[in-house]
């Protein structure tokens, strides 16, 4: 696993800002789910380059702390560049599902796009839960439905169309396997979390052309970089235009940009208080 997302540090790094700005809305409701504010010290899993821990950061104020953690120090590095200016973010190399902390040691717990990776999901969370204070809040943010989401969809469509079987495998746990609410409620509540909530918010994504689009998207998604990296680059461009094709039927012209369905789930729970 931290092969692969090391593989993609540098597509993350150089989209981290235009990820942010896609989540952007996303990321603060994530934060609310966490309770994050003054004083607090926080912890975001599997967090990448950063973004949703460095948007924690701006709560906390001058007495609060941020760990940002992933298993990929690819990863860490680029959060560790994007947060040097702030003293009081620091970054971990670990694990979700291993967290080198102590019990209770954090009053908030984040993940933007980690926990659905992760085999055992539940247990993800009861190791997040470990680390908690007691009444500490655990937020994570999934993608909704495939169908809800075609800028990533479609591209994953076009490498099994390809090939005439399913992208990611069903034996791999891909971006879509949280994607229901019932399903995330019950990882939440079978990982010991308390008063568990989910709500679906609405993240179009917007690109300049379908053309950056496609150049976009497969830098970000760590098993289909390396698929695509590994084939001839005839089957890699009868791939792109089946991909340019499927995109110019769904996305929708909005000014000067194209914009494509997105959609999030963000699920949030608390430690017992006692």
């Amino acid at each position: 696993m931290s092969e692969m997302w090391n593989s993609v540090a540098p597509g993350w790094e150089a989209s981290a800002e235009f990820v942010d700005g896609h989540l952007a809305l996303a990321t603060e409701r994530l934060l609310d789910g966490a309770g994050i504010g003054e004083g607090d010290d926080v912890l975001d899993l599997a967090a990448g380059p950063g973004g949703a821990g460095l948007a924690a950061a701006g709560r906390v104020g001058p007495n609060g702390s941020v760990v940002l953690s992933d298993v990929a120090d690819e990863m860490v590095a680029v959060a560790a560049r994007r947060a040097e200016a702030d003293p009081r973010v620091s970054t971990a190399v670990f694990d979700q599902g291993a967290i080198v902390a102590e019990d209770g040691q954090f009053d908030a717990v984040i993940s933007r796009h980690g926990l659905m990776f992760i085999e055992d999901a539940p247990g993800a969370v009861h190791e997040a839960a470990r680390v908690l204070r007691p009444g500490g809040r655990y937020a994570a943010m999934t993608w909704g439905p495939r169908d809800l989401n075609p800028w990533l969809g479609l591209v994953l469509d076009a490498v099994g169309e390809q090939f005439g079987v399913p992208f990611p495998p069903p034996s791999v746990r891909g971006p879509f396997s949280l994607d229901d609410p019932e399903l995330l409620t019950a990882v939440l509540r079978d990982g010991g979390l308390a008063g568990v909530q989910v709500e679906t918010i609405e993240t179009p994504m917007r690109a300049a052309s379908l053309q950056a689009w496609w150049e976009r998207v497969p830098k970000l998604a760590g098993p289909l970089a390396i698929a695509l990296a590994g084939m001839e680059p005839d089957v890699r461009e009868e791939i792109a235009q089946r991909a340019l094709r499927a995109g110019a039927d769904v996305a929708r012209r909005d000014g000067d940009q194209i914009v494509f369905n997105g959609s999030v789930l963000i699920g949030s729970g608390h430690t017992p208080e006692h």
